[in-house]
């Protein structure tokens, strides 16, 4: 079967969608208010919500008539590329700010690297005819990442529940755990691993285990 060459994953170091996370440590205790901050937080990534809002809009349409470019020519073309690469950034970005991850703010501006920061690195443009199978090709993506999906809701679990005691150092020494910055790095690295090849960026099956 034509599909079964996207079923061997790479060792997750070398896997061309990575997350990475600042090295830097130290914040506002400020930001460890218990619920204030992350209420705080996720008020101040609106302008950040209202762009992914309009990327998912956009990714929407991709779905809906990109089947034709790769079922035509073998590829994903340049501009879904980019739109799937800028809709995983600043997810990634979005997503380590809400979490209390130090560094800053994200910048809205498309591009810039920020404290949670995302790279893709791809060899080619070149996918699989076969995907661009309308409904099937998708189809089969889903299920065929369904044990990491299984993963990454009992990896939301363990965020939930950490949340209520990352707070806690923050508080009192004004400093983000390494902890949390290791976790949280690695389901945001997994997520969006994921995330890409459901949306058909030309990247390998993804690994099953955190970086």
């Amino acid at each position: 079967m034509a599909f079964a060459q996207t079923t061997a994953a790479p060792n997750p170091s070398e896997y061309p969608v990575q997350v990475d996370v600042t090295p830097d440590r130290e914040m506002s205790p400020l930001w460890g208010i218990p619920v204030a901050g992350f209420v705080a937080r996720a008020i101040a990534a609106i302008p950040h919500m209202v762009v992914l809002w309009i990327l998912n809009w956009a990714i929407t349409i991709w779905f809906l008539i990109g089947w034709i470019w790769i079922l035509a020519f073998g590829r994903v073309p340049a501009i879904a590329v980019k739109l799937i690469v800028e809709y995983l950034h600043r997810s990634s970005k979005v997503a380590g700010y809400v979490l209390l991850m130090p560094g800053g703010y994200p910048p809205l501006e498309p591009g810039l690297r920020g404290p949670t920061d995302l790279t893709v690195n791809l060899e080619s443009l070149n996918i699989n005819r076969l995907w661009g199978i309308p409904f099937l090709g998708f189809l089969v993506r889903v299920l065929i990442v369904v044990p990491q999906l299984i993963v990454l809701s009992l990896l939301a679990v363990g965020v939930v529940l950490s949340c209520f005691v990352v707070w806690i150092p923050i508080l009192t020494s004004g400093r983000y755990p390494d902890w949390a910055a290791r976790f949280y790095g690695s389901v945001l690295n997994l997520g969006a691993q994921v995330v890409a090849y459901l949306l058909f960026l030309p990247v390998p099956y993804p690994p099953f285990w955190l970086n």
